[in-house]
């Protein structure tokens, strides 16, 4: 007799494919197009939560970081804008608190 002779393998149990709904918060405001110029909205860059500010004609996010002791101006493209690398995930629209404004020389100028 082997070693599994005899052994009935169970079959794994079915799972639904989660698909998040379109009313999800994570939806909101998602289209590039539908995005204000000007307006900070809270996202992920990775799995990094990040506050930044939509440039509608660059099409890109604006965000301070730090880096090195040091302040440095960055810009990223929306989520559905680009097929790899570094990308912007909105969530929601804020009201940014003042440590998280961004200048508008930064804002037109960064990254």
């Amino acid at each position: 007799m082997g070693f599994l002779e005899g052994f009935t393998r169970r079959p794994r149990p079915a799972v639904a494919k989660r698909t998040p709904s379109p009313a999800h918060p994570a939806h909101a405001g998602s289209l590039p197009q539908a995005l204000d110029h000007g307006a900070y909205y809270t996202g992920k860059l990775g799995v990094k939560p990040v506050v930044a500010r939509w440039h509608a004609k660059r099409r890109r996010f604006v965000f301070e970081e730090f880096a090195l002791g040091g302040k440095r101006v960055r810009s990223v493209p929306h989520a559905l804008d680009a097929a790899s690398g570094e990308r912007f995930i909105p969530i929601a629209k804020i009201e940014p608190k003042n440590e998280q404004r961004l200048s508008d020389y930064a804002f037109d100028t960064g990254g």
